[in-house]
Formats: C-alpha cells, sequence, structure tokens
C-alpha cells in the first residue's frame, strides 16, 4: 500500500468504524499489533490529528516504514 494526500484525505473522511477496521487490516497484514504500532484503534481523535497535520515528508516517511516492515517475516504478538 502507497499512501498519498488522496488516500490520506479519503482516510481522514472515514468513519471511526472503517478507520478501526482499516487500522487493524494494515496491522494484520505487517503482522503486528495496533500497539506494536504505536496506534490505539480506540483514540481515533488522536489518529485523525497525527494524519490530518501531516506533511509531504511525512507520508514519504510512512510508506517507506511501511514498506520496510512489508520485508520482515511476521512475528506473533
Amino acid at each position: 500500500m502507497q499512501i498519498d494526500q488522496k488516500k490520506l484525505n479519503r482516510i481522514l473522511n472515514m468513519n471511526d468504524r472503517h478507520l478501526e477496521a482499516l487500522i487493524e487490516q494494515i496491522s494484520r497484514e505487517l503482522g503486528l499489533t495496533p500497539q506494536q504500532l504505536g496506534l490505539d484503534p480506540k483514540d481515533l481523535s488522536g489518529i485523525r490529528a497525527a494524519l490530518g497535520n501531516a506533511s509531504q515528508a511525512d507520508i514519504d516517511q510512512l510508506n517507506q516504514l511501511f514498506n520496510q516492515y512489508k520485508q520482515v517475516p511476521p512475528q506473533k504478538p
């Protein structure tokens, strides 16, 4: 998954239930728990605030980290 500003805006416009499900899905794909990613799916306001303030450099770093995690074999939580 690659994130760009358009996708980030779609994520920010998701309702809480869909955003929580997306966080869980991404975590599963990486073989991690949301907490291991530093996320609390129940604190959606904090996640929305962080994503809403993301710069292009932040988005690039997120994509880089996501790609690095995908290359590491999943570990059991």
